[in-house]
């Protein structure tokens, strides 16, 4: 028995949370003080925006049920990374 151990690794809604408004402030940045590709990169920066908003209002109601599935996860992680990429 471990006292004082913390658990440390984070759930993939954690990663979300995490890593979005990251690319999106970098992307958001990069879209203002980029002349050539502003408008490439201020759409991920939006689209990650919005899914950090999505994601805490879906973390909100994933409380208020008993047995939360997220399917929502499968179409939201690949656009993430298409996200991520995209801008990058």
């Amino acid at each position: 028995m471990l006292i004082g151990f913390v658990n440390t690794t984070m759930h993939v809604e954690q990663w979300v949370i995490l890593l979005c408004p990251l690319g999106g402030v970098l992307f958001g940045l990069a879209a203002a003080f980029s002349r050539i590709r502003r408008l490439y990169l201020a759409m991920p920066a939006v689209v990650l925006f919005l899914m950090v908003v999505y994601e805490i209002r879906m973390d909100r109601w994933e409380k208020t049920v008993t047995a939360a599935i997220r399917l929502d996860m499968l179409g939201q992680i690949p656009l993430m990374i298409l996200c991520l990429l995209f801008g990058a």
